[in-house]
């Protein structure tokens, strides 16, 4: 994550190329020598410091022009000497220096009318506390800077305050409204106006687009800044050099699409088209994607020796200072080994990735709540509205507190559970079978409470903090703070709830209530609450069944329960606009004394939509099927899509011991 946004934001910082050459910058120093101390000579002092931008040298030459036009008293070069201070300081995230100058150079700007500039500089300052995980504060002073840019009608300000509110929410994982900021931005860019200003908007869209795997945009957006850039170099030929890494981005990121579209012909073209405008000069984040881009090249012509061995750079790349994204190229190199079907490798690989991104995401969480925190001053409450807190406070407390009764009650049952098995036993071998299984219970409650309970938990305390101890919120605020502890209280509940039943399933503790049903019947009525359910997704289901009416002796309420499941999206995955069109094929039909359910294009069965409340589902359906004789097989990549199979016997024999079958997990 830490790599797009800094690729997002270096897509602007790296746009106003010039032609740097000693040989210009020497020519200019020695006209400079000749002229007098008047608005011409500030003029070349401009053209050098633009030369020099890049080194050492701009500071000097800045403070000289600052020296100059504060004695001539003209505010327009003492706006852009402030300014090239700033960028100086800017890249070399210098917080407090950018932050010093900002203040410096607003008063020039007020009196020389340059607001694009001050709005430049802004957007570095905000930039660098995104880049920091200062999210919060970025988000607020973003929104700032929109409505000063709207008060000095500055559409350039506005423009980049949109850019800057994109960086910060993809930041802090709110895509949707990362990206509609960023097309609201690319709405707002006048059809003759900046080029540089049009290529940084283009070239964050086409990053989110990708990240967010819409091909139509994104190739639309490629396409538009492919035009863009050629036009631009038309009437700037000079440019051309500093606009390298430019080049290089595009056609990396057409390879992208080309991979993502299942044409590996046309991304390797592109790809090498990329390979001459890279140099020793290139920006070390454009490298990365140049690497990165080749492994996934070979991942898709099954040469995974080469595509793990460009991997490796990567990571050597990424590992000192980009946490995140090393992890992300871990699980990059893993899917590449279990392509590869060497498991060994994977499973490692796997292991530290998620390691590094628990602890991530726990990181993260903590620095936004801190920063909501310090954004709202919470140690400052007022005694006359004591009542009003009181009384929120007193209802998270309640809240909190019946959750963390359900979560000691589900702990104590799961602990009284575990004793159970491990002494039910009397001998050795079935002693270390059950404490095999406990240890298996036991780390994937582990796994689940470390991530899905905690950061959903941390959201709820935190937020009920929030509104409980600051008298000043809006009615606003407070209610999407509600909304946010709502959502993560119903979804702690169903992970509880989810658990809890995978305990009794596994430790065959189960109350079922076993009845004779008609089978197609009972499938019409699970078609019937999907497509209820998926109204607002964009979930079409065909439901087809080969046989007329078959008896079958089941628990019908967790039977149907578990084919709705797989009928419709995993609830954290449901889309909440311009849902995805997504036909579901359901088949009902008989093989000897065999009942089979298939279902094709099942969001479940998915890879997409994996997580960790998928594979608890998956378990559930899984030991269920089991208990009434049957199987459950989930398989990521069949042939005709992603596919679940399950047959279910049509006669159970109450009385027989049914043993559990493992489900086959082909992802």
């Amino acid at each position: 994550m830490k790599r797009l946004i800094l690729l997002m934001i270096t897509c602007y910082c790296l746009l106003p190329g010039h032609a740097n050459t000693d040989i210009a910058s020497d020519s200019l120093l020695q006209v400079l020598q000749t002229l007098p101390h008047d608005t011409t000579r500030l003029s070349t002092l401009n053209d050098i410091i633009k030369i020099e931008q890049n080194n050492y040298k701009c500071i000097q030459y800045s403070d000289t022009l600052m020296q100059e036009a504060l004695k001539l008293k003209n505010d327009k070069y003492a706006s852009l000497a402030a300014y090239y201070h700033l960028l100086y300081y800017y890249n070399r995230s210098e917080q407090d220096s950018v932050a010093k100058w900002i203040v410096r150079i607003e008063p020039y700007v007020q009196r020389s009318g340059l607001w694009d500039y001050f709005f430049d500089a802004q957007r570095f300052q905000i930039d660098l506390y995104t880049f920091t995980e200062q999210y919060e504060l970025a988000i607020s002073e973003a929104n700032k800077m929109k409505q000063k840019a709207l008060n000095t009608n500055s559409n350039r300000g506005t423009v980049a305050a949109y850019q800057c509110l994109s960086n910060a929410y993809i930041g802090s994982q709110r895509w949707d409204e990362g990206l509609k900021a960023l097309e609201e931005a690319y709405r707002l860019l006048p059809k003759k106006g900046n080029a540089v200003v049009h290529i940084s908007v283009l070239s964050q869209l086409i990053s989110v687009t990708k990240e967010m795997k819409d091909n139509n945009r994104q190739l639309k957006y490629l396409q538009e800044l492919e035009s863009v850039l050629r036009k631009f170099i038309i009437d700037n030929p000079s440019l051309k050099d500093g606009f390298a890494d430019v080049f290089i981005f595009n056609e990396i990121f057409y390879a992208h699409y080309y991979l993502n579209t299942n044409q590996p012909l046309l991304a390797y073209s592109h790809i090498e088209k990329s390979k001459k405008y890279l140099t020793e000069n290139t920006y070390f984040m454009y490298k990365v994607l140049y690497y990165d881009i080749y492994a996934e090249y070979y991942q898709s012509i099954k040469q995974y020796q080469q595509a793990s061995a460009y991997i490796d750079t990567t990571l050597t790349m990424l590992k000192k200072d980009f946490t995140s994204d090393y992890a992300e190229q871990l699980l990059k190199q893993a899917k590449i080994w279990v392509e590869a079907e060497d498991y060994n490798k994977a499973t490692t690989l796997y292991q530290q990735a998620l390691a590094i991104k628990d602890s991530a995401a726990m990181a993260l969480s903590n620095t936004q709540m801190e920063q909501i925190k310090k954004s709202y001053n919470l140690d400052k409450i007022e005694l006359k509205q004591q009542k009003q807190t009181n009384q929120i406070r007193l209802t998270s407390l309640v809240a909190i507190t019946a959750i963390l009764i359900v979560l000691f009650i589900s702990l104590f049952r799961l602990f009284k559970i575990r004793k159970a098995l491990k002494y039910s036993e009397s001998e050795i071998r079935k002693a270390a079978e059950t404490v095999r299984v406990t240890n298996e219970i036991k780390n994937r409650f582990l796994s689940n409470m470390s991530y899905n309970i905690r950061t959903p938990l941390n959201n709820v305390v935190g937020f009920s903090q929030l509104i409980a101890s600051e008298p000043n919120i809006d009615e606003n605020t407070r209610e999407e703070y509600s909304a946010i502890i709502h959502q993560s209280s119903e979804k702690l509940m169903r992970l509880v709830n989810d658990v809890l039943d995978l305990s009794r399933l596994e430790a065959k503790m189960m109350k079922f209530q076993i009845q004779d049903y008609d089978a197609v019947a009972l499938c019409n009525e699970v078609c019937y609450m999907a497509r209820m359910n998926n109204e607002k997704t964009g979930i079409q289901i065909r439901f087809t069944s080969e046989v007329d009416s078959l008896s079958l002796h089941t628990d019908t309420t967790r039977l149907g329960h578990a084919l709705l499941s797989t009928l419709t999206y995993p609830q954290e995955y449901e889309p909440e606009e311009q849902p995805e069109e997504r036909i579901i094929y359901f088949t009902v039909s008989r093989n000897g004394g065999m009942l089979q359910f298939r279902i094709l294009n099942s969001p479940l069965a998915d890879e997409n939509f994996t997580s960790q409340e998928s594979i608890i589902r998956h378990e559930i359906n899984q030991l269920l099927l089991a208990y009434f004789g049957g199987i459950y097989q989930v398989n990521a990549q069949g042939t005709e899509g992603s596919e679940i199979f399950s047959p279910i016997p049509l006669l159970q024999n109450r009385n027989k011991a049914l043993s559990l079958q493992t489900v086959n997990l082909n992802a």
